[in-house]
């Protein structure tokens, strides 16, 4: 493993910093905070409460410092993920993390802030007991005197409002150019555009209490709900808006309005998209909010999210009387070897009632049900992912559709991605009879693309080559670049 007398000066300078402020004061070198205080002791027994390799915490630290790499001391030290760690040792590694994403400003997505987060409370006795010992060092280690008021002097900036601590706000823009060699019926319009902004205001209401409120300012008010359609309907400038609690281990439970628990880029939102464009099953099936209840799961293993929800879309009275319930599951068969790759298999079921409100005549009146199951597999540069999804009731009760997509990328470096995806969609496979329908209108579009990320997740450069092949209408042939920022 590492030498704990020797990491934790790092740790416990870090963890202070991360906790107590939104800016890190400048770091010092190991061998200076050693030499100083060569007597230090850690707070707690380094020798006790250890946590082996099977143990979600361990792979959870392990997953996420791999991913994004870890400074704990010199540079030939690497995370052994044979051995078991103490509890002090993922506790420093854990706010070694923090430290480096704070510091770096990285963007880490939605499941491993979770995981992070989970990871605070469970080791939150040790990580008191670290930064508890900065008096200690600050009195010892010249460099350091003064960073204290410094600390309280950017702490006292902190925006606390009456809607709690933490306030935070951040947002992202997208800039898009498309360009048609050949228009064809998805009828994409030659011109540049701003497909997509984003302002998201978080926050802490309480302890193991957050809240979100995402704002999508490309779209307009809109507060009417449409009676007669039998989806549910994209909504108003509004997306995610709810309160969540992590108070359950391994569990966060969120209350009020965000995506349903269907589809592997359902689930995700737009900036975390490889490509430009989402696949056509999730434009058609799952790229949706809806208001209710999602208990999402975190486990070495799997994963795991379900929900019940109003079944009316995003931003409207729930008019209907049938609820939306559904979620998803992931395994992680190779968890314990990580050396073989990263391979995760999922499956998804969401039934939602349609066409049912008050305005709408009872035989019209049904349920749309959809079936997912996906399969991702990740190996050094190398990471291929695909999904096949149905779904019974498409836009009316004797249509099915359904579509598949399969994806290639490959990381030339942390800054450059290649890809190629192809992807297809069946807006109207067949009757409730099952019978093929004569009016088959399959869609395939075969994509192959770059990204550049200059700036870690910040900025995102993509560049799309895509041809569309439709069996009943024109093809066409389109050449899209985009830009986005986040802040």
């Amino acid at each position: 493993m590492f030498n704990m007398k020797k990491k934790v000066f790092w740790a416990v300078s870090i963890a202070f910093l991360v906790f107590n402020s939104t800016v890190l004061a400048k770091s010092i070198s190991l061998d200076e905070l050693q030499n100083s205080q060569t007597n230090f002791k850690p707070a707690v027994n380094v020798t006790a409460k250890e946590v082996n390799s099977g143990h979600w915490a361990y792979k959870s630290l392990e997953n996420i410092t791999r991913k994004y790499g870890l400074l704990v001391g010199d540079a030939n030290e690497k995370f052994d993920g044979s051995k078991p760690l103490t509890r002090n040792e993922a506790a420093v590694i854990l706010v070694n993390l923090i430290g480096k994403v704070e510091q770096e400003k990285i963007n880490i997505d939605d499941s491993e802030k979770m995981q992070i987060d989970i990871l605070k409370n469970e080791l939150s006795e040790e990580i008191t007991a670290l930064t508890g010992r900065v008096a200690v060092l600050e009195n010892s280690v010249s460099k350091l005197q003064g960073s204290v008021s410094n600390i309280e002097k950017n702490n006292s900036k902190t925006l606390k409002t009456g809607y709690g601590e933490d306030f935070k706000i951040g947002g992202t823009f997208q800039f898009k150019y498309n360009g048609n060699f050949q228009k064809g019926a998805d009828n994409y319009s030659p011109n540049f555009s701003v497909p997509y902004s984003e302002l998201k205001i978080t926050g802490k209401m309480a302890p193991h209490v957050n809240y979100v409120a995402q704002m999508l300012p490309y779209r307009t008010w809109n507060n009417a709900y449409h009676s007669t359609s039998t989806t549910p309907t994209v909504g108003s400038i509004l997306a995610d808006a709810y309160i969540s609690t992590d108070i359950l281990p391994h569990h966060v439970v969120y209350f009020g309005q965000s995506r349903i628990p269907i589809g592997v880029e359902g689930q995700i939102g737009v900036p975390s998209l490889d490509t430009i464009d989402r696949a056509q099953i999730s434009r058609n099936f799952s790229n949706y909010r809806d208001s209710g209840v999602k208990v999402a799961g975190k486990w070495s293993l799997f994963d795991y999210t379900i929900g019940a929800f109003s079944g009316s879309g995003e931003n409207y009275k729930d008019y209907n009387n049938s609820m939306g319930v559904g979620g998803w599951l992931t395994a992680k068969p190779l968890y314990k070897v990580p050396q073989y790759g990263k391979l995760e298999i999922g499956s998804g079921y969401y039934r939602q009632g349609v066409g049912n409100s008050t305005n709408t005549a009872l035989s019209s009146r049904y349920e749309a049900q959809t079936y997912s199951t996906a399969i991702g597999y990740k190996y050094k540069k190398h990471s291929l992912k695909s999904e096949f999804a149905y779904r019974k009731g498409y836009s009316s009760i004797d249509r099915t559709a359904r579509g598949l997509f399969t994806q290639y990328m490959y990381d030339i470096n942390k800054k450059y991605q290649l890809l190629a995806r192809v992807d297809t969609f069946d807006p109207n496979v067949s009757d409730i009879n099952g019978r093929v329908s004569a009016g088959n209108a399959r869609n395939t579009e075969y994509t192959i693309g770059a990204n550049y990320l200059p700036a870690g997740n910040n900025i995102k450069l993509q560049v799309n080559t895509v041809y569309v092949n439709n069996l009943k209408n024109t093809d066409s042939v389109r050449l899209m670049a985009l830009t986005q920022y986040m802040f």
